[in-house]
C-alpha cells in the first residue's frame, strides 16, 4: 500500500483449532516463518485426507505479512487484534487523511477468522473498531492543531445476501436496492443511506445495530456462520480553509471495510435447502472474484511486459457479481488496498484454495490517485512555487549577493530544481517568473461574482463598441441599425420595403468608394453603370464630413453633379447619387444633436422672455431663421429616392437648353415621372413617409425628443394644427392641478399633522393622480388625432376634511344596518346550510351546522389567545380570512363539532368549499380510487380544531375612560350564539395617570363654569395609563364548561386603527379542580390618545371574551336552543297594524290566526340549477346538393373531437340543445350565434394566438325547432350559416398540419321565459382544415387505437339562475329556500335551519348589551358629577325644570324612518294584497326575471357503469324504449346504442333517489322497474335481470346503504 501505484497488500492470519476441530483429532497443517506461510499435506489415511487428488508436498507461499494466531496467546510470535491493527489499520488511516481511497476485506472458508478478524468478538475488538477508534481520535488531534481544517465522517452498511443488496441502517429500504455506474464516481447503489456520525459511539452503536440485521445462520463449520458479505464504508471529508487564497479545498476518501461470506463446499457444510441455496450463491459471488483477481493479475503482469504486441486486455468480468462489481476500484481501480486471508489450520483443500487466491491477489496493482478538487490542487502548488520564488528573489536562500546598483538583468541566482538539476538564471528572469505566478494565482483565487463582474463589464464595452458602429446586439432586434454616432451613409429604393436596408459607416479618415469587382482597395463597393474603380471618397476629420469625386465618375451631391478633385461638405439628409442607380442620403448623428440643442436653448429662451421684451420685439425669431430650420426639417422628413431623383432631374433639365428643344417622347416620360411623383407626395402630404421613418426616428429622435416650442414643432406636438382642438382646452385640468399642488403644499408643512389633515392629504393625491392622467390622455387622444368629443370628460371632486368625515361617518353608520341584507342571505343559503347536515348525518360524523350572526371587528371570529403562540393572533395562518377580516355584522354558520367538542363559525364562503368537498364524499364513494384523495374528516371540522371556543363577552363601555373617570361595574356575559345573558362579573378600570402633551398643557387654563361630566376630557396627542382588572365571574356552569379564561384585545381599547392586533389572555382555569371566583385578568395600558382613539373611546365599547373547553351538554343546549326559537317562532310575526287592530277588533281578526295554507313552490324564487347537453354539429354540402355532417376526429374520453373540414365549401352550423328540466327551464329560441377568435393548438398543447380575434354574427336559419317532451324532457335545435372566409384567418384558409388543431370560440344565446337577458354560451370548438378532396378519417384506424369517429361534439352546460335581491319586506318570503328538498333530509326529523330569528336574536342582543354598558357608564358619569345646592335653582343648571322638559322631549321623540321594518318570512296576508294600496307594490313571482350564469363542465374519465336499460319515454302511451346507459358522474349518459356515438340525453345525478320495490312492478306493469327521482326529473326504468337491478341501483345512490 504505498504511495501511487501499487500491488495489493495481502496477509495470511491463521487461526487456532476449534472445539470440532479438536473433538476428531484434527492436527494443524499450518507452518509460518516470517512472511512466508507452508501448508503441510496430512497423514494418509487420516480423517482430514479427503482422498482427492491433492499435492503430496508442502507448499510454500510467500506474502506481505503472516500473522500466526493459533497458538497461546503469550507465545512470542503470536498475533494479536492490535498487531493486526498496527500493521494495516493505521497504514490504511494514513493513505485516508491523505486523501487516497482505501480497502480491506477480508477472504476465507466459512469458519476461518474471517468476522473475528474484521469485527473482533468481545473484548477483542477487530480492525473495523479499532480503525474506527483511530479515526475521530485523528480527527479531533487535527482540529485541535489546525482551526482552518475540519472533517466530516458519513457511514454506510449494506449486506449482499443472495444477489441482493440491502441497505442494514435503514429499516425502510427492506427491499433489493439497485446498483448503478457513474462515469466519474464509480459503482455506486442507489438511495442508499448515508449517515453522518460525530462520535466514535454513535458509528458503534450504528454497526451493532446493522449487524443484528446480518443473515447469519448455523453450518457444520461455524456455528454463526455469515451468510452474506457485509460492506462497511466511511466517508471522510477533510475541509480547509486557506486565509491567504480565501479558497476551501476538500478532499474525499472512501474506506471500504469488507466482511466476505465464508467459501464452502456443500459436503463439508452440510447445507441443504435454503442454506445449499444461499452456499451456491456465495460460491458464485467468490468464484467471480477469483475470476476479477486472476484477471486482474494477468493484466498487470502484461503491464510490465511493454512492447508485446497483438494480443487484447484481458477482460474482468466485473459485472458478473454484484459483490465484485461494487469493489470494481476498491480490486483494479482508484484505491489502497489490503486483504486478509483468513485459514483454518485442519482443513488442506480449504486452505490451499484460499492460498492460492491470496497469491493471485498480490499480483494485483492499483493506480490510486488522491481525491482532491484539481482547481485546488492547482492553487496549492503554485502558492507553493510561489513562496519559492519570492525567497529566491529575496536573496534568503543563500545565493550570491549583489550590490543593489547591479541590474537585475546582470545578477546571477544559481538553486536546484526540483528533478535534482542544478540552473542558474538572472534575477530579472526570476521577477518575471513571479510576476507570472502571481498572475496566475490571481485569476485562480477570483471568485466566480468577481468573473461574471468582469464579464458583464468587458461586455458592456464591447456592446457600446458595437452600438456606436450600428450593429445590434439586442435580441428583438434584427440586423443593424442606423449609428447612434457615427456619420453613415442610409440608401434609399424606389421599392420602399427596400429602402434603409444598408448602412454605411463613414469612419475617421478616409472612406473609399469602387466598383465591385475592382481589385484596389475599397471599404464600399458597388456594381452598376457608371460606377469606375475608384469612383470616390469621404474624408472624416473629427466628424466633419467632405464627398471628393474622382475623375470621369458620375456622382451627384443634391441632384447637381460634383466636380472631381473638390471637397464639398456634406451635412444631415444630403443627398448623394453614385452612377446612374445607387442614391444614398447622409446622417451625421452628432450634428443632428447639436442642432436640437441649439433649437432647445432658443426655445427656452423664447418661452422666457418678459413682456417688456415681447414689446420691444426681443426674444423672437427672424422669420428667415424659423423658415430656414423648418425648410431643413421639412426637407429631412421628405428625403426618398423618388425626392433625390426628382432633384437630380430638375437639376439637369436647367442644364438642357430648352424645355421645347425636347423630344416628344422624352416630354411624355416626363411628364409621366412628374404626375407620379405629385401623386404620391399628395398621398402623402401631412404626415412622413413609411419608409424614411426608421432613420428619422433614429437620426432625430435618438434621445428624449423634441421639444414643445413654437418655432419647433412638428406632426407629433400636442399644439400642431387646429383640427385637435384649441390649446387652451386643458386649461381646467391644468388651474385644478395647480390648485391640488398648492393644497398639498400647504397640507406638508402644516406643523399640525392631524388625522383629518392626513385624510385630506391622501384625497388630494388621489385626485391629482387622477387630473395628472386625464392630462396624459388628452395629450394622447390629441396626437392620434381625436376630437375633443371622442375624449372622457372628467370633473375632479374636492372634499374638504369636514366633508371626509361625515361621509365616511354616514357610509359606516349605513353599513350597520344590514338586518334587512342578512335575512336575504340566511334565506337563500338555508338549502346548503340543510344539505351539510344532511350529509355528516349520513356519514355519522357528529357535527351539526347552524346559522349564527359574526359580529364586526375583534368579535368577527373570536379565537382564544392561549390556541395562538404568544398570545397573538394568527397573522398569515387564518383559516377564514373573509370572516376575520369582516368590520360589519355578517351571516355566519355555527360549527357544533361533537366529535371533538368544539363550538366554532365558518363564513358562508367556507361553507361552499366545504359542501363542495362533502359532495366529491357521496359522488365518489363507489370510487375508491378518487377517494383516497379525500379527506374524510376535513371537510367536516376544522383541522385542527380549537381546544378553547367562544363562549360569550362581557361589554364595557369607554366613555368614562373617555372622560378621565374610574369605574367598577357589574356587567352580564352575554352568549351571542343564544343572546341570552349566561353569568357576569366584575369590570374595575383604574386611571393611573394622564400626560397631555406640549402643545395642550402648555396653553391650559382653569375653567371657571361649573364642573360637568363632560369638562375632564382626554386631549388629543395625551397619553393615558389604566388599570384594567375583571373578577367575581359568576353564572359560568361546570356542567357545560370544563375549563375557562378570559381575553381582551389591543382593538377593543383603541379601535380599528390598530396595525398589529396582540391578545392579552387570563391564566385557564379548571372548573372541576377550582372555584370560579379564581378566574382574574389583571393588567396596566398605557395608550397614547391620536383623535381615532379619542372618537372611539367616546362611542365605543371593549368586549372582554371568555372562552372554554365545552362539555358535550352545552352543545346539546345549543341544539335544543335552536329548535325550540323555530318552533317558538309564530308563522306570522306582530307588526305595529297588529297592535292597532287589537285594541279595535273586526270581523277578519279571528280569521288571521287560522294557519297558514302551505305555498306552492312555484311562489318561491330560489336559485334554481339545470344542466344542458349541447350537441354541434358542422355540416358541408356535398356533390349531390345536400349538407351532410363532417366526421369528428376524437383521441378519447377527454377529447370533445376536431372537425375535419374542407376548403372552398358551403357550411352550416348545427346547435342542439337538450335540458332534463323540461318546462322548468322555458327556452323559446336561439337569438344569436357567433364564432370567432381563432387560434392554433400545437401538439404540445401550447395555444399560439392569430389576428383573426374579431367574433363574427352568423345568420341564423329561419325555422328552429323547439319541443317538450312527454318524458319531461326539453330540446332545441336550430342551424346558422357559416362562412370561414369571413375570418380572413390564414389558419382557416390553409390546411392544417399534421397532430394541429385550430380552435374557435362559439357563443350562442338562448332566450328563457324566466330570465331578463338571454343566457348566454360558450365553448371551443376545435377544426382542422383538408384539402377539398381529401377522404374522410380511415375508421379501422380509429378501431386499432382509442380515437372515435364521431358526427357531432358533445358538452354540458350548468346553468345557475339566481333572483335579483328583492328591495321589499314583504317579498322576503318568496328568497327562501329550506323547504326546497334534500335529498336524504328525512334523516334530519324535525330538525330546521336559523331563518330571520337569528338576525332579529342578534339585534335584540346587540340593543341589550350596549343599553346594559350603557347604564352603567352613565352612573357613573353622573356619580362623579359634583352636587348642586338644590335650594338656589337659579345657580343649579343641571336641575333646571325647561332643561328636564326638554330632554324628556327628546327621549320621547322617534328619529329615522316613521314605520319600522318588519322582517318576515311569511308571505303577506291576500286580503292586504288586494288592497289597493298594497298592490302596487307587490310584484307576482311571475313577473320577477332570473339571472342566469354558465359554467361549461368539464368532462370526466372512465365510467362507473354502463349497459343498457329500458326507458319510459311517454307514460300517457306506456311507451318503453331500450337505450344505452352510461354512468358518469356526476351525470347518466344516454345513448342509442351501444358503440356510444350517437348520444339522446344527459340526466343529472344531483340530489338522485333511487327507489325500487314490488309495488312499483305492479304499477308500471313491468318486471324490475326502478324509479330515478333527481332534481330537475324522473324517470322510470327497467333492468334486464335482478342482478342488474341491485347493481344500477347501488351505482347510482351509492348513499342508500349508509341511510
Amino acid at each position: 500500500m504505498g504511495e501511487g501505484d501499487g500491488n495489493i497488500k495481502v496477509v495470511v492470519r491463521c487461526r487456532p483449532l476449534n472445539s470440532r476441530e479438536l473433538a476428531r483429532g484434527a492436527k494443524p497443517l499450518i507452518r509460518m516463518q516470517g512472511n512466508q506461510t507452508f501448508l503441510d499435506p496430512p497423514e494418509a489415511g487420516s480423517a482430514q485426507d479427503t482422498k482427492r487428488a491433492t499435492e503430496r508436498k508442502t507448499m510454500a507461499f510467500g506474502f506481505d505479512k503472516s500473522y500466526w494466531s493459533a497458538g497461546p496467546r503469550d507465545e512470542p510470535g503470536y498475533c494479536s487484534q492490535q498487531t493486526l491493527f498496527e500493521d494495516l489499520g493505521r497504514e490504511l488511516l494514513d493513505h485516508s487523511f491523505s486523501g487516497f481511497n482505501a480497502c480491506i476485506f477480508a477472504y476465507g472458508q466459512t469458519g476461518s477468522g474471517k468476522s473475528y478478524s474484521m469485527m473482533g468478538y468481545g473484548a477483542d475488538k477487530g480492525i473495523i473498531p479499532l480503525t474506527c477508534m483511530e479515526l475521530f481520535s485523528r480527527c479531533d488531534n487535527k482540529k485541535m492543531s489546525d482551526a482552518n481544517l475540519n472533517f466530516t465522517v458519513e457511514v454506510s452498511y449494506i449486506e449482499i445476501y443472495n444477489e441482493k443488496v440491502r441497505d442494514l441502517l435503514n429499516p425502510k429500504n427492506n427491499g433489493n436496492l439497485r446498483v448503478r455506474e457513474h462515469p466519474s464516481l464509480g459503482p455506486y447503489v442507489e438511495d442508499l443511506s448515508k449517515l453522518v456520525v460525530s462520535s466514535y459511539d454513535e458509528m458503534m452503536q450504528l454497526m451493532d445495530e446493522g449487524n443484528k440485521a446480518r443473515t447469519v445462520a448455523a453450518t457444520n463449520m461455524n456455528e454463526t456462520s455469515s451468510r452474506s458479505h457485509a460492506v462497511f464504508t466511511l466517508l471522510l471529508t477533510m475541509k480547509r480553509h486557506d486565509s491567504d487564497t480565501n479558497l476551501d479545498t476538500e478532499k474525499v476518501s472512501r474506506i471500504n471495510l469488507v466482511d466476505l461470506a465464508g467459501s464452502e463446499r456443500a459436503n463439508s457444510t452440510g447445507a441443504t435447502g435454503q442454506r445449499l441455496k444461499e452456499g451456491a450463491n456465495i460460491n458464485k459471488s467468490l468464484t467471480t472474484l477469483g475470476k476479477v483477481i486472476s484477471s486482474l493479475a494477468v493484466a498487470s503482469g502484461q503491464d510490465v511486459k511493454k512492447g508485446k504486441k497483438g494480443k487484447a486486455e484481458e477482460f474482468v468480468p466485473y459485472r458478473d457479481s454484484v459483490l465484485t462489481w461494487l469493489l470494481k476500484d476498491s480490486l483494479g481501480g482508484n484505491s489502497k488496498t489490503a486483504m486478509i486471508a483468513a485459514i483454518a489450520p485442519a482443513d488442506y483443500e480449504e486452505t490451499l484454495s484460499t492460498l492460492r487466491y491470496a497469491d493471485q491477489a498480490k499480483k494485483i496493482k492499483n493506480k490510486a490517485v488522491v481525491n482532491e478538487d484539481p482547481n485546488a490542487k492547482l492553487v496549492r502548488e503554485l502558492k507553493e512555487e510561489l513562496e519559492m520564488l519570492r525567497a529566491r528573489v529575496s536573496g534568503s536562500t543563500g545565493e550570491d549577493t549583489f550590490d543593489p546598483k547591479v541590474p537585475p538583468e546582470k545578477q546571477k541566482v544559481t538553486y536546484q530544481a526540483k528533478d535534482g538539476t542544478i540552473k542558474t538564471v538572472t534575477k530579472a528572469e526570476l521577477q518575471e517568473q513571479m510576476e507570472t505566478s502571481e498572475k496566475l494565482m490571481q485569476s485562480l483565487n477570483e471568485t466566480w461574482e468577481d468573473k461574471m463582474a468582469r464579464t458583464q463589464e468587458v461586455q458592456k464595452e464591447r456592446e457600446k463598441a458595437l452600438e456606436e458602429l450600428g450593429i445590434s446586439v439586442e435580441k428583438n432586434m434584427v440586423g443593424v441599425h442606423t449609428p447612434k454616432k457615427m456619420p453613415h451613409l442610409v440608401n434609399l429604393n424606389e421599392d420602399p420595403l427596400m429602402s434603409e436596408c444598408l448602412i454605411y459607416q463613414l469612419k475617421y479618415g478616409s472612406t473609399v468608394v469602387g466598383r465591385l469587382d475592382s481589385e484596389k482597395l475599397a471599404a464600399i463597393r458597388l456594381s452598376g453603370d457608371n460606377i469606375s474603380e475608384e469612383h470616390c471618397y469621404f474624408e472624416n476629420n473629427d466628424g466633419k464630413v467632405t464627398l471628393h469625386a474622382m475623375p470621369d465618375s458620375v456622382t451627384f451631391l443634391n441632384g447637381k453633379q460634383i466636380v472631381p478633385d473638390h471637397p464639398y461638405r456634406l451635412r444631415s439628409g444630403y443627398r448623394i447619387i453614385m452612377g446612374e442607380h445607387h442614391v444614398f442620403r447622409f446622417t451625421n448623428p452628432e450634428e443632428v444633436r447639436k442642432q436640437r440643442d441649439r433649437i432647445t436653448a432658443r426655445s427656452n429662451l423664447h418661452m422666457s422672455v418678459t413682456a417688456a421684451d415681447l414689446e420691444n420685439g426681443a426674444g423672437t425669431p427672424t422669420r428667415s431663421e424659423s423658415r430656414a430650420s423648418t425648410s431643413s426639417r421639412e426637407d429631412e422628413a421628405d428625403v426618398d429616392w423618388n425626392f433625390a431623383r426628382r432633384e437630380a432631374a430638375l437639376a439637369r433639365l436647367g442644364l438642357d437648353p430648352t424645355l421645347d428643344n425636347l423630344p416628344d417622347e422624352e416630354i411624355n416620360k416626363l411628364f409621366d415621372r412628374i404626375t407620379k411623383v405629385k401623386t404620391m407626395r399628395d398621398h402623402k402630404s401631412g404626415s412622413l413617409r413609411p419608409e424614411s421613418s426608421l432613420s428619422l426616428r433614429d437620426d432625430v429622435w435618438s434621445e428624449s425628443g423634441r421639444p414643445f416650442s413654437s418655432d419647433a414643432t412638428d406632426d407629433t406636438s400636442v399644439d400642431a394644427g387646429p383640427s385637435h382642438g384649441s390649446p387652451d382646452g386643458d386649461r381646467p385640468l391644468k388651474d385644478v392641478q395647480h390648485q391640488l399642488e398648492s393644497r398639498l403644499q400647504a397640507i406638508t408643512e402644516s406643523s399640525i399633522e392631524a388625522d383629518d389633515l392626513k385624510e385630506e392629504k391622501d384625497h388630494m393625491e388621489h385626485q391629482l393622480q387622477l387630473v395628472q392622467k386625464q392630462l396624459r390622455r388628452l395629450i394622447e387622444a390629441r396626437a392620434r388625432g381625436d376630437t375633443e368629443t371622442d375624449i372622457t370628460q372628467f370633473e375632479p371632486v374636492i372634499y374638504t376634511a369636514r366633508q371626509l368625515r361625515l361621509i365616511r361617518k354616514v357610509l359606516d353608520q349605513w353599513r350597520a344596518h344590514r338586518s334587512f341584507s342578512m335575512a336575504e342571505i340566511v334565506l337563500s343559503n338555508a338549502v346548503y346550510l340543510k344539505e351539510a347536515n344532511v350529509i355528516s348525518k349520513e356519514l355519522g360524523k357528529d357535527v351539526s351546522y347552524n346559522f349564527t350572526i359574526a359580529s364586526g371587528g375583534s368579535l368577527a371570529r373570536p379565537n382564544s389567545g392561549v390556541d395562538s403562540i404568544g398570545g397573538l393572533d394568527e397573522f398569515g395562518d387564518v383559516a377564514d380570512p373573509i370572516l376575520a377580516s369582516a368590520t360589519q355584522p355578517s351571516v355566519a354558520v355555527k360549527v357544533v363539532d361533537k366529535r371533538h367538542n368544539a363550538v366554532y363559525t365558518w363564513s358562508l364562503d367556507r361553507l361552499q368549499q366545504q359542501l363542495g368537498r362533502m359532495r366529491n364524499l357521496t359522488t365518489y364513494i363507489d370510487r375508491p380510487s378518487f377517494t383516497q384523495h379525500f379527506s374524510s374528516d376535513e371537510s367536516f371540522y376544522d383541522s385542527p380544531p380549537p381546544s378553547y371556543s367562544f363562549i360569550g363577552n362581557a361589554l364595557l363601555s369607554l366613555a368614562t375612560l373617555s372622560r378621565r373617570l374610574s369605574s367598577t361595574s357589574t356587567v352580564p356575559i352575554f352568549c351571542r350564539y343564544t343572546s341570552e345573558a349566561i353569568g357576569s362579573c366584575r369590570i374595575d378600570v383604574k386611571i393611573t395617570s394622564v400626560t397631555q402633551s406640549l402643545k395642550h398643557g402648555s396653553n391650559s387654563a382653569a375653567s371657571t363654569r361649573p364642573a360637568s361630566p363632560a369638562s375632564n376630557v382626554i386631549a388629543a396627542g395625551s397619553k393615558i395609563s389604566f388599570l384594567l382588572s375583571v373578577d367575581s365571574v359568576k353564572g359560568l356552569s361546570s356542567h357545560e364548561f370544563a375549563s375557562v379564561h378570559l381575553q381582551i384585545r389591543l382593538s377593543s381599547i383603541v379601535g380599528p386603527s390598530l396595525i398589529s392586533e396582540e391578545i392579552f389572555p387570563s391564566s385557564t382555569l379548571d372548573m372541576d379542580m377550582s372555584s370560579l371566583t379564581d378566574l382574574k385578568f389583571r393588567r396596566s395600558f398605557t395608550i397614547k390618545a391620536t383623535s381615532k382613539v379619542i372618537a372611539h373611546l367616546r362611542q365605543g365599547y371593549a368586549p372582554i371574551e371568555f372562552f372554554s373547553a365545552v362539555k358535550p351538554t352545552y352543545m346539546e343546549r345549543l341544539e335544543r336552543w335552536d329548535e325550540m326559537r323555530e318552533v317558538r317562532n309564530q308563522p306570522r310575526q306582530p307588526s305595529p297594524t297588529d297592535e292597532q287592530s287589537s285594541l279595535h277588533p273586526s270581523p277578519n281578526t279571528s280569521a288571521s290566526v287560522l294557519p297558514q295554507m302551505r305555498r306552492s313552490e312555484t311562489d318561491f324564487v330560489v336559485e334554481q340549477r339545470h344542466d344542458v347537453a349541447v350537441w354541434i354539429q358542422i355540416q358541408e354540402l356535398g356533390a349531390d346538393g345536400q349538407y351532410a355532417p363532417v366526421p369528428v376526429l376524437s383521441q378519447g374520453t377527454l377529447d370533445p373531437g376536431a372537425f375535419s373540414l374542407h376548403q372552398g365549401l358551403q357550411r352550416r352550423v348545427v346547435l342542439h340543445l337538450s335540458s332534463d328540466s323540461g318546462q322548468q327551464f322555458p327556452w323559446t329560441d336561439v337569438t344569436k350565434i357567433r364564432i370567432g377568435n381563432v387560434r392554433l393548438l400545437d401538439p404540445k398543447g401550447r395555444i399560439y394566438d392569430s389576428t383573426s380575434k374579431a367574433m363574427i354574427t352568423l345568420p341564423l336559419m329561419a325555422e328552429q325547432v323547439v319541443e317538450f317532451r312527454p318524458d319531461g324532457t326539453g330540446t332545441l335545435s336550430t342551424q346558422a350559416l357559416w362562412d370561414s372566409s369571413l375570418h380572413d384567418s390564414l389558419l382557416l384558409n390553409r390546411v392544417t398540419a399534421n397532430n394541429h388543431r385550430v380552435l374557435l370560440q362559439l357563443n350562442w344565446a338562448v332566450a328563457v321565459e324566466t330570465c331578463c337577458e338571454p343566457v348566454q354560451f360558450t365553448m371551443d370548438i376545435a377544426v382542422s382544415m383538408q384539402t377539398r378532396d381529401a377522404r374522410p378519417p380511415n375508421r379501422l384506424v380509429t378501431f386499432l387505437s382509442s380515437g372515435k369517429v364521431l358526427s357531432k361534439i358533445s358538452s354540458i352546460f350548468n346553468v345557475k339562475l339566481s333572483p335579483p335581491l328583492t328591495r321589499s319586506p314583504k317579498d322576503l318570503w318568496r328568497l327562501d329556500t329550506s323547504e326546497k328538498y334534500v335529498r336524504g333530509e328525512e334523516s334530519l326529523g324535525t330538525w330546521k335551519p336559523r331563518g330571520i330569528s337569528v338576525v332579529e336574536d342578534y339585534s335584540r342582543l346587540v340593543q341589550m348589551e350596549r343599553r346594559a354598558a350603557d347604564v352603567q357608564a352613565i352612573r357613573i358619569i353622573l356619580g362623579s358629577a359634583p352636587t348642586t345646592n338644590r335650594s338656589d335653582p337659579g345657580s343649579a343648571i343641571w336641575g333646571a325644570e325647561a332643561l328636564l322638559k326638554k330632554s324628556v322631549d327628546l327621549w320621547q321623540k322617534r328619529f329615522g324612518h316613521p314605520g319600522e321594518i318588519v322582517l318576515s318570512q311569511v308571505p303577506t296576508d291576500p286580503d292586504e294584497m288586494a288592497s289597493p294600496k298594497k298592490a302596487q307594490t307587490f310584484q307576482p313571482v311571475e313577473d320577477m326575471k332570473l339571472n342566469s350564469v354558465t359554467n361549461l363542465v368539464s368532462r370526466s374519465d372512465s365510467p362507473t357503469k354502463r349497459g343498457y336499460l329500458m326507458i319510459l319515454t311517454d307514460a300517457s302511451q306506456d311507451v318503453w324504449e331500450k337505450r344505452w346507459f352510461v354512468l358518469r358522474r356526476p351525470y347518466l349518459h344516454v345513448f342509442m346504442h351501444s358503440n356510444e356515438q350517437e348520444e339522446t340525453g344527459v340526466i343529472t345525478l344531483q340530489d338522485a333517489n333511487v327507489e325500487s320495490d314490488p309495488s312499483k312492478e305492479v304499477l308500471y306493469g313491468k318486471p324490475l322497474v326502478f324509479t330515478l327521482f333527481t332534481s330537475a326529473n324522473s324517470h322510470a326504468l327497467a333492468a334486464p335481470s335482478l342482478k342488474e337491478l341491485q347493481s344500477w341501483t347501488s351505482k347510482l345512490d351509492p348513499t342508500r346503504s349508509f341511510s
